[in-house]
């Protein structure tokens, strides 16, 4: 029985022929700038040395969003490409693609809520870098065309909602988060991913709720405590548990544990920075 062709299909095998090879470092490293861990990185960070408030929420949205991804890419249950365009090692399912539903969120929270420049310009930069990421995905064989464009509409989507249910308030993010985490955990049928993004939905969650306040960190002492010794411990646990094959127990603790030891750093940093 033949297959059923992918729409657009055609596009992606005439993309990949025009690129020129030299080309394919190039977006190697662009799509890394899509992956999830740099925007919950990046949100993190927020929340340490910025804007509590904000950083806050963007995590909780964030955790949100892969909870989505994973929901819909066990639903849908899409092939990827054949292997024999893949240029990087992929696996999981295709649409839609979580590179391009996962910039589309994170730099479209930055665009909304940082204060550089217009919101005009923030909006054009996050665009043309999405347009980049999803691009990526079709050049490096990982990709069908419609995932990246179903990916991006499904992240405009989730955000114009999600901003409004929240009206930027943590609690309200993180509550967001629980909801998409559990949904993904049905979905998928208690998967590894989905296991793992439950478990940062629930240890955010718990630890946002346990906090009566997040101090501000005036001491050099204090922030290189955050950057040197807690950063990569909570980057190592974060790895172990989303990236190796782990039982579902201790992914599940280790994401909460990461989420819950990025939230609750400041304040140990300041007892014992």
């Amino acid at each position: 029985m033949t297959a059923t062709p992918v729409v657009g299909h055609e596009i992606g095998e005439f993309i990949r022929q025009v690129i020129p090879p030299w080309l394919i470092p190039v977006f190697v490293l662009i799509t890394r700038i899509g992956n999830p861990a740099f925007f919950l990185a990046l949100f993190v960070l927020d929340y340490w040395f910025a804007d509590h408030e904000r950083g806050s929420h963007a995590i909780g949205l964030a955790i949100a969003g892969m909870a989505l991804v994973t929901a819909l890419k066990t639903f849908f249950d899409a092939p990827r490409p054949s292997e024999m365009t893949a240029v990087i090692p992929i696996s999981g399912y295709s649409f839609p693609s979580g590179h391009a539903t996962g910039s589309t969120i994170g730099y479209g929270i930055l665009a909304y809520d940082l204060e550089v420049g217009s919101r005009r310009s923030r909006y054009a930069v996050a665009a043309v870098l999405v347009a980049l990421i999803a691009l990526s995905r079709v050049v490096l064989g990982v990709h069908f065309v419609r995932d990246v464009v179903a990916g991006m509409i499904i992240g405009v989507l989730f955000l114009a909602a999600a901003f409004a249910l929240t009206e930027h308030d943590p609690r309200e993010a993180f509550v967001l988060a629980l909801a998409f985490g559990a949904l993904a955990f049905v979905v998928s049928g208690a998967s590894h991913d989905g296991v793992a993004v439950l478990g940062a939905a629930v240890g955010g969650a718990l630890t946002w709720e346990a906090l009566d306040s997040v101090p501000t960190l005036d001491s050099l002492r204090s922030k290189l405590l955050l950057l040197v010794g807690i950063l990569p411990v909570l980057l190592g646990i974060g790895y172990a548990g989303t990236e190796l094959d782990v039982p579902l127990a201790f992914a599940f603790v280790a994401n909460a544990a990461v989420m819950a030891g990025a939230l609750a750093a400041p304040v140990a940093a300041e007892r014992f920075g």
